[in-house]
């Protein structure tokens, strides 16, 4: 306590010093807390259900010809091979979200759906509050023995049915069938974790007829749309499924050869799965703020160690008095912990400010964002940090001032000079934070350049005032392609009439809105055997969807009103496809098999009419794609997107009035998914966005901090100097000679340290190469841009002190001799 006592009198004592220190730690800090809270929401926190480490992602593993991550989807036959033939699993599910219809009093809702397996809930450990959950006999085609049944949301059951609990047995019509309601789930309940949460579950007896026999072998197996998930045995762990999983999808290519050859299977924990390729790019801004912690406190060693060669009688005194070595330490160490405790408090004011920024930055495709907070685990590792800076960085200055001269420190006529040791520390640190500002100058560098070549990709289609929507017609009252045909003629014919509207059409699925189909398909010319077929994305477009979309024509026609179901079977393919399959000749009027028809056979041979330019499908940073496209009216698709080019960029009068359409045409039909189309690049966009600016932020901060330290080492470098350039100036040197002097020495500190972060850039920028578009990792004009920039900045900061130097009088810095 007397420590403690004495280290608050002295920081009151120095209030300068105390002010620059707590701001330094404050910063380095309240960054780190920030930046750890999104880390800790999203990479570390355990899943919100029982036993989380037992929870696996499983599902087929295709080529990646297509540019996708993670697992593939599963089919529906497949997956009830793999859940009887495994044994590492105590349960397996698969899930895939919908949207369902439903229709009460007034117009349809749009639900977010989960169509699920039966174990779907006991593999999540959760139990519903009201009733039960899916038998597996509801599975069936048809359902269970009472026919369809849904499990409610804890949100959709207050906010529509006014959390009634007598809901438990009722029926609700969703999509135009009757669904008996048998469970409401907790409130705490959420999934997917990754995307807005399901407000209603119903079982895949709705995709049964997929597998009842009554469509080809092959297009059962070969049509992949469940994701899949499962909880381990006792004892497993996902390296052992995954082995397993893929033992499995080999014995079923060689059993379905047509259809599984290309597919293997894997797992891996649900975590990991989840999270992708977003722990990349958060674990090297976690690790851009903990640089930017360490040159804060190599600040305040400096600072402390500047401030220990004025103390240096005291000290002695303490020792004369009988103060062993160790208690001098100890009495350094309080002060500093205590400066780093003020530091840390005022750090973690700091990081409830730039967590709330951080959340309004945080992009909506980053999964469990929405559980960013300061929690019990961020506030401890606030503590950690506090305490744990003070120890670095005033360990090293307290040892150092602990080694005392007595007879020296305790002459009347001495200086208090700084020792040799001291000052060869106070360089080291400043090279150490010259490298690591460089480091991060560097990443921050790269990581711009690669968002700038990113936002000037060319999507392919022309997004302004282009509105989209999503529209699902009901199975049920849409249950043939001629239907559909009629009701999207009617839709697109009166949307075009709208006020303002200048192109209407339809789409499935939209460019940039994460969903994709591909297909297999043939050559007419150069078949392939069953397995070995290629595969492309295949686009369902309605007519006037390119001239819609601003994508241009290269050669051949665009899908007519003569495109007709009863019509020759046509296809349009864009530039890459041509390039890649039809190299050196003209694909006009080439006969093209796609794997996919209205009948569930294989489908027709059609004819390629057009070719038009490559549009970004998938991501803005993946490469463009082969693609084929079918006509919308030959394939009539009951689920599709509705795009509009009109004159206006805000979409709310436009969505009211083909609300209104919508409601004249079929009441059971909603419009969701409003956007324009400007939303989905800005989608795209978002993480690089994110990862840039945070990462440009702190390289500033660390490049401030930087040029703060070698400030300070040069001054109090001249500072304790004065003597020795007052008698080099009265015997002779010019005003020119002092200021090379002093800014050669700081000069020299930074190409050393320039160096070393060179090297240092060399191993730690491939951990950036994920996160790059267009640029190299080791990048030549972005590493001399950022070392003649930092050369710059500590050149100034040299220029400052070099100039007091130069104005040393030499008869008073003589006279103080």
């Amino acid at each position: 306590m007397n420590d403690l006592r004495f280290a608050i009198r002295q920081l009151f004592k120095e209030p300068r010093f105390t002010v620059v220190a707590v701001l330094a730690l404050a910063i380095g800090i309240g960054a780190n807390t920030a930046i750890f809270s999104v880390v800790n929401a999203v990479l570390l926190k355990p899943l919100p259900f029982p036993q989380p480490q037992e929870l696996v992602a499983w599902g087929s593993i295709e080529s990646r010809s297509l540019g996708e991550t993670g697992f593939d989807s599963v089919s529906y036959p497949d997956f009830f091979d793999f859940r009887s033939q495994n044994k590492s699993f105590q349960n397996l599910a698969v899930y895939r979200r919908e949207n369902l219809a439903l229709v009460s009093h007034g117009p349809a809702q749009s639900l977010r759906a989960e169509k699920v397996s039966s174990e779907f809930f006991d593999i999540l450990g959760v139990r519903p509050i009201l009733g039960r959950t899916f038998h597996r006999e509801e599975e069936n085609p048809g359902g269970g023995p009472g026919g369809l049944t849904a499990v409610l949301s804890h949100s959709l059951w207050e906010e529509q049915f006014k959390g009634d609990r007598s809901i438990i047995g009722k029926l609700i019509t969703l999509d135009g069938r009757p669904f008996t309601v048998i469970g409401v789930m907790p409130p705490d309940f959420s999934f997917p974790i990754d995307s807005e949460p399901a407000e209603v579950f119903v079982t895949i007896a709705l995709d049964a007829s997929n597998a009842d026999g009554s469509k080809p072998q092959t297009v059962q197996r070969g049509s992949h749309s469940l994701q899949g998930i499962g909880r381990l045995k006792p004892g497993a762990t996902a390296a052992q499924a995954d082995v397993e999983l893929r033992t499995i999808a080999a014995a079923l290519s060689h059993q379905y050869p047509e259809s599984n050859t290309k597919f293997s299977a894997g797992a891996a924990p649900l975590r990991e799965d989840l999270v992708g390729d977003v722990a990349r790019g958060l674990y090297v801004l976690f690790g851009a703020v903990g640089c930017v912690l360490l040159i804060a406190s190599a600040n305040v060693a400096n600072l402390l160690l500047a401030r220990a060669t004025v103390r240096q009688k005291e000290m002695a005194l303490r020792s004369a008095l009988g103060a062993s070595r160790g208690r001098i330490i100890r009495q350094l160490l309080t002060e500093s912990v205590l400066l780093s405790a003020i530091g840390g408090f005022c750090g973690l004011i700091l990081a409830v400010w730039g967590t709330d920024f951080l959340i309004s930055l945080v992009p909506e495709n980053i999964p469990r964002a929405k559980n960013i907070h300061l929690d019990g685990v961020v506030l401890g590792f606030t503590f950690l940090a506090s305490l744990g800076t003070g120890v670095l960085f005033g360990l090293v200055p307290a040892w150092q001032s602990s080694r005392l001269d007595l007879r020296g420190a305790l002459n009347d006529s001495s200086r208090g000079s700084s020792s040799g040791s001291h000052h060869r520390l106070r360089s080291a640190l400043v090279v150490g934070e010259v490298a690591l500002a460089l480091l991060l100058l560097t990443g921050a560098g790269l990581l711009l350049q690669s968002f700038a070549r990113l936002s000037h990709v060319n999507p392919g289609v022309q997004p302004e005032r282009l509105f989209t929507a999503a529209i699902m017609l009901p199975d049920a009252a849409y249950p043939r392609p001629e239907k559909v045909a009629v009701f999207q003629d009617q839709l697109l014919s009166r949307v075009r009439a709208l006020p303002g509207v200048h192109d209407a059409s339809m789409v499935f699925p939209l460019p940039l809105s994460g969903s994709n189909v591909a297909t297999a398909f043939d050559v007419q010319e150069r078949p392939k055997p069953e397995g070995q077929r290629d595969a492309s994305p295949l686009r369902i477009a309605g007519t006037d969807y390119f001239r819609t979309m601003g994508v241009s024509l290269v050669r051949g026609r665009f899908f007519n009103s003569s495109d007709r179901l009863d019509s020759k079977p046509v296809m349009i393919i864009n530039q890459r496809f041509a390039e890649k399959f039809f190299p050196n000749e003209d694909p006009i009027g080439k006969l093209v098999q796609p794997g996919i028809s209205l009948t569930d056979a294989d489908g027709p041979m059609r004819e390629i009419i057009g070719v038009v330019t490559n549009v970004k499908h998938q991501a803005l940073r993946l490469d463009y794609t082969p693609e084929m496209y079918i006509s919308g009216r030959q394939f009539p698709l009951g689920i599709f997107s509705l795009v509009v080019r009109s004159e206006t960029s805000q979409p709310a009068a436009l969505t009211a009035s083909i609300r209104n359409v919508l409601g004249q045409l079929d009441p059971g039909v909603p419009l969701t998914r409003v956007k324009m189309f400007d939303d989905y690049i800005a989608r795209s966009l978002a993480r690089p966005r994110f990862n840039a600016f945070l990462l440009s932020l702190f390289a500033g901060v660390a490049l401030l901090l930087t040029a703060i330290g070698i400030y300070g080492v040069m001054a109090y470098s001249v500072a304790q100097r004065r003597q020795e350039i007052g008698i080099r100036m009265a015997l002779g040197a010019q005003r020119g000679d002092v200021l090379r002097l002093v800014v050669g020495d700081g000069m020299r500190l930074t190409a050393v340290g320039v160096i070393i972060g060179l090297f240092a850039t060399f191993a730690l920028t491939r951990l950036l190469g994920t996160l790059l578009y267009d640029v190299k990792a080791f990048d030549l004009l972005t590493l001399g841009s950022v070392a003649f920039l930092l050369g710059g900045i500590a050149f100034l900061a040299c220029w400052v002190p070099a100039q007091r130097a130069s104005g040393v009088s030499p008869l008073v810095a003589l006279r103080e001799e």
